[in-house]
């Protein structure tokens, strides 16, 4: 029985009409490092702020494993994960088109060692952890396509599954739109190489090699072919191994047992060791017990599983370890209140020199004006007027600044 692996990805995202053409390594690779961040916010208490940077981990034989990514595929994945973060996503309400939202799919992308980092959006991240309006996606099925096309349309396909209906129904679409949600709109001109291209290539790979049976008929206006009505239907045998798998999880395992579980190496992610972890949860705290699988995957031991539980058994190896976190963190703590001060300071004496500047202005005498008035004209001759500030605000600009400084060195010196 094949091992499911599943991702929720937002359907916000699905629905993104990129300016660029993501290409399948690229799909496959974004799709590993939403389901590997999610793993680690879903269960966080933590609250997603807009202006905190998210990083997240992921080792370079993880990611290669889980997208399915070949030798080939490897060699070219740095500048295809540059490419990645080139691209701006424009992100349209459904509920509302005048509404929309654009940022970079990724932010940022560090290679340390066998060790990738990488930054996502707060929107995103904030997405993964609402787990609301979700597409389930089998990151085994998604592997096993070949084509960009074939994975847009198996995400479009799950995004409008409902266990409660058999059939999946994807709304009609205009051909127009399902050029944008491929990219084509420059690439098959004519209907016909489309079709053989993107549609036929699609629907067969998908139907041949994933969980779902996909086809299509068209609709015509006129002689004009108009819009694609797509007939999705999940294999029987596939939706009831998950459907019962997912009943079996919720059953018998707590969210805390299964966060650990997903802590585990790729390969210790076998059922048998859910009950290890939940026997080991019911003597040992969640927080110890999650500091020995990460010391644990650290020291890489033959016996993974052994090892663990000997440290639970021997007072826990990672707590001298989980100690210095501790202070860490208690340290970092502090560093984020001084920070906060020091901003809150800051902002106060930002607007303690705009109000002085305010005052000083209306008190200049003629020889001070004029003098300001020099610089002004000395920087205008530089300066675009395009960009140019009025006179009147570059005096207040110039006061401010100077009272601004005269602060700082009262309160800072």
């Amino acid at each position: 029985m094949k091992k499911e692996v599943i991702v929720k990805k937002p359907n916000q995202l699905i629905s993104i009409l990129p300016k660029e053409s993501i290409s399948l390594i690229q799909q496959k690779s974004y799709n590993v490092f939403l389901r590997n961040a999610q793993n680690e916010v879903r269960y966080s208490k933590e609250e997603i702020k807009e202006d905190k940077r998210y990083i997240f981990e992921i080792s370079c034989r993880k990611l290669e494993q889980k997208a399915g990514l070949n030798k080939k595929n490897y060699d070219y994945l740095e500048e295809e994960l540059q490419k990645l973060m080139s691209i701006v996503i424009k992100v349209i309400d459904k509920e509302n088109k005048d509404n929309w939202k654009m940022f970079h799919l990724l932010d940022e992308v560090d290679k340390e060692d066998n060790v990738f980092k990488y930054v996502l959006n707060p929107l995103i991240v904030q997405a993964l952890k609402e787990q609301t309006y979700f597409t389930k996606l089998d990151l085994l099925e998604v592997a096993k396509l070949d084509s960009k096309y074939s994975v847009i349309l198996y995400e479009l396909a799950i995004r409008y599954y409902d266990k409660r209906n058999p059939d999946i129904k994807i709304p009609k679409m205009s051909i127009e739109e399902l050029r944008k949600r491929t990219n084509t709109e420059q690439q098959y001109k004519r209907f016909y190489n489309f079709r053989k291209n993107v549609l036929d290539k699609a629907c067969k790979e998908i139907s041949k090699k994933t969980d779902i049976n996909l086809s299509y008929s068209t609709e015509k206006i006129g002689r004009r072919i108009a819009y694609i009505n797509f007939r999705t239907k999940r294999k029987e045998v596939a939706k009831k191994e998950i459907e019962s798998r997912v009943m079996n999880t919720v059953k018998e395992y707590s969210p805390k047992v299964l966060e650990l579980f997903n802590l585990l190496p790729q390969e210790e992610q076998v059922e048998a060791h859910k009950k290890e972890i939940e026997a080991l949860l019911a003597e040992h705290s969640f927080r110890y017990l999650k500091a020995d699988i990460e010391y644990a995957k650290e020291a890489q031991p033959d016996n993974f599983i052994a090892f663990l539980k000997a440290s639970c058994k021997n007072s826990h190896y990672s707590s001298a370890e989980l100690e210095k976190q501790e202070m860490k963190k208690e340290l970092g703590k502090k560093r984020e209140e001084e920070k906060k001060k020091k901003e809150e300071l800051e902002k106060r004496i930002g607007k303690k020199a705009r109000e002085m500047a305010l005052e000083k202005y209306e008190l200049l005498t003629e020889v001070e004006v004029e003098s300001y008035k020099q610089e002004y004209d000395k920087m205008a001759e530089v300066v675009p007027e395009s960009i140019r500030p009025a006179k009147e605000d570059y005096i207040i600009g110039a006061l401010e600044d100077k009272f601004k400084e005269e602060l700082k060195e009262l309160l800072f010196s």
